[in-house]
């Protein structure tokens, strides 16, 4: 009798996309993460602890999303040293498990655990991107400005020419040589992202897909001055519609996203796909999360 590894692996591919992913954007509250939208992760990890065939379909795709973050489900409850070692571990295992570092194409980050006392996990952080060879799309969230110094001198004379999508807090200007290949920018969107924009001009030169944009006139004009030839952006509804004659005569311009919250308090995009990976690898067949 055919059983459940005999189904042919676009079939079983298909089952799994019954699942919502678990999407952590730069804006999410980590803390109101539905346990429900884990689902579909403990799924992939359940089938690729199955049997060898299983195994060889999913454990790709469960790793190819790497969410090391704190979420409601997985916060510890004792000190933040205790979280910041949970992250250093993280990291660390990701290094010596040699098997899974092809499969990782997003990587998200927060890092508001490191201080002066407890900046290893940090240091952990910088060598896991210089061992992932198909790391496309990178997420760090959370560091404290008294830290922006010890991760700029950990990423100083490095380069990480894979990551084509990148989003970051504003105060991470100083790390943006380091990915000279970025295409698609997320800002952080309670910011102007002014100093992010400033520092792309001289630094990645492919950049043509920009989210979270304000349309403030100072950083518009900043937009136009440092990434001239944009292509899409993504903006919040909370503007006059006079704002958008700002955007006149960008020649280059082919798709602006309006991104709005319901009434629910769940953050979306009129399209409904996340904005972080425009322009990306978006084969929903090669994605899957794997959490901290």
């Amino acid at each position: 009798m055919p059983s459940l590894p005999d189904l042919p692996t676009e079939l079983l591919m298909e089952m799994v996309k019954y699942y919502p992913e678990l999407y952590l954007d730069i804006d999410a509250s980590l803390q109101g993460v539905a346990s429900e939208q884990f689902d579909g992760n403990d799924t992939l990890r359940a089938l690729s602890q199955t049997c060898r065939t299983l195994r060889g379909i999913f454990l790709p795709v469960l790793w190819a999303r790497v969410h090391a973050c704190f979420t409601a489900r997985n916060r510890p409850k004792k000190r933040v040293k205790r979280r910041a070692k949970m992250l250093e571990r993280r990291m660390i295992s990701i290094q010596k498990t040699s098997y899974v570092m092809p499969y990782i194409r997003s990587l998200s980050v927060t890092l508001a655990e490191c201080n002066m006392n407890n900046w290893q996990p940090m240091a952990e952080f910088i060598r896991v991107l210089g061992v992932l060879p198909n790391l496309q799309h990178l997420t760090v969230l959370g560091v404290f400005n008294e830290m922006i110094p010890v991760l700029s001198t950990a990423c100083q004379g490095k380069v990480f020419p894979s990551i084509l999508s990148l989003a970051v807090d504003d105060n991470l200007a100083p790390i943006i040589p380091c990915f000279p290949n970025v295409e698609t920018l997320t800002l952080q969107p309670l910011s102007d992202g002014i100093g992010i924009l400033r520092t792309v001009k001289d630094s990645c030169q492919h950049v043509h897909t920009v989210n979270n944009i304000k349309l403030w006139a100072n950083v518009v004009k900043c937009l136009r001055d440092s990434i001239p030839n944009v292509k899409r952006l993504s903006v919040w509804k909370n503007f006059e519609l006079d704002c958008l004659r700002l955007l006149e005569n960008m020649d280059n311009l082919s798709e602006l996203r309006i991104r709005y919250r319901p009434l629910r308090g769940i953050i979306s995009t009129v399209y409904g796909s996340p904005p972080t990976f425009t322009g990306g690898c978006n084969d929903r067949s090669q994605t899957g999360p794997a959490d901290i």
